[in-house]
């Protein structure tokens, strides 16, 4: 098996066809290929979940705050669930996927990365087009990382069991680009842990611990990789994964915790 990475989809007139050569790359290479591929993967695990993505938009748009920080603590938590509901209709389990999918966006607006994206890396692999047909993959190997997720389309298929598959796809690119990044990660989880020590999950309090963190002259990527871990810790997922489907749609799966389960 050749070392590689290749993304394809072709699902209703969407697709896309990525893939790098990873022969004699760099981990600085593989790690700007695979979150440029997560960009993509990342929109359109959102775009076929089934929630109103559009309504978030418009609500993020509006925010007059000067920093992610400021908007948290004044938004009100009702407001915010209000959002939510209405953005998913009848698919009220959907609610994660909403949030997932309004935290992502504000963090957008205001420039201020959750995960590893493409310009922090100084390797730049040459991307080559491919043109799939009928299918959704994802084929990655490099040194011990092996990756091979598959699903054909078929016209029973339905939309989200396609973000489903993205978002497994997502998921693994999201933690590999940071795996790759020759950062300590093992550090800034630590200190992620200090900073969210105590601290219950509410929009308030995720904020008052964003104003929080330290500047310690972290570059850019370091900086992405503690706050992406300090909303890990408070249960919340900027990006599009499974766990925000699995209440909603039975049939998608989430990983199940690594490690041996207690007896009981």
């Amino acid at each position: 098996m050749s070392e590689e990475l290749k993304f394809e989809m072709d699902y209703k007139g969407d697709r896309h066809g990525l893939h790098y050569n990873l022969e004699s790359a760099s981990e600085q290479d593989v790690a700007h290929a695979v979150s440029e591929v997560s960009q993509l993967v990342n929109e359109k695990g959102f775009l076929y979940s089934g929630i109103a993505m559009l309504r978030i938009d418009e609500f993020v748009g509006r925010i007059s705050e000067s920093t992610p920080s400021e908007a948290l603590k004044s938004i009100s938590t009702s407001t915010l669930r209000s959002l939510f509901k209405e953005s998913v209709g009848e698919l009220s389990k959907l609610v994660p996927a909403a949030e997932a999918y309004f935290f992502y966006k504000l963090f957008q607006k205001f420039s201020v990365p959750v995960f590893a994206e493409p310009e922090m890396f100084s390797g730049k692999l040459k991307m080559d087009k491919t043109h799939p047909k009928d299918k959704i993959a994802l084929l990655a190997k490099y040194k011990s990382w092996v990756a091979i997720k598959k699903m054909s389309i078929d016209p029973k298929l339905q939309d989200y069991e396609v973000s489903g598959t993205l978002c497994a796809i997502n998921e693994t690119l999201v933690k590999k680009a940071f795996d790759f990044s020759q950062i300590d990660l093992i550090a800034l989880d630590t200190e992620a842990k200090k900073l969210t020590k105590g601290k219950r999950k509410s929009y308030s309090t995720i904020g008052e611990i964003i104003e929080s963190i330290p500047d310690k002259n972290q570059n850019k990527l370091e900086k992405a990789y503690l706050l992406h871990a300090i909303l890990r810790e408070l249960k919340v997922r900027p990006y599009a994964h499974r766990l925000m489907l699995s209440k909603q749609y039975k049939d998608i799966k989430v990983p199940k915790p690594r490690g041996r389960m207690p007896k009981g």
